[in-house]
């Protein structure tokens, strides 16, 4: 009986070890799956790091938690993939935008409303190649 109930906590532990895996996995993004969630609230992202391949389109879903406005702005737009790319939303609001790097490198994301980024509010794709 107690071989039973052992091997029972141990299936038990191997499914929630799996489940929180799994979770984990589905939080962020690894870059190959070309999707990503990111929460705007009390300047800061959530996450503030996002993986992505070149010439993988990235579909990211924005959510605005906080309280004020809040956007997602690359500063340098010199890729055609980047091009216009701005998000600006108010408290509440969803929205999903879609992303392709033509190249490998960090391309840096910030809130660009005033002083949110002096704040902290800042983020990163990380593409590899």
């Amino acid at each position: 009986m107690k071989v039973i109930a052992g091997l029972m906590v141990l299936a038990m532990a191997v499914v929630l070890v799996v489940a929180v895996g799994m979770a984990a996995r589905g939080s962020g993004n690894d870059g190959s799956t070309g999707l990503a969630e990111v929460v705007l609230e009390d300047l800061r992202f959530t996450p503030n790091r996002l993986d992505a391949t070149v010439g993988v389109p990235l579909t990211v879903r924005l959510t605005n938690r906080g309280l004020e406005r809040h956007d997602l702005n690359f500063p340098s737009l010199h890729m055609p993939g980047l091009e216009g790319v701005e998000s600006i939303l108010e408290p509440g609001e969803t929205r999903t935008i879609r992303l392709q790097f033509d190249a490998p490198g960090t391309h840096t994301f910030i809130c660009s409303l005033p002083g949110h980024a002096a704040a902290g509010m800042t983020g990163a794709v990380f593409v590899r190649p």
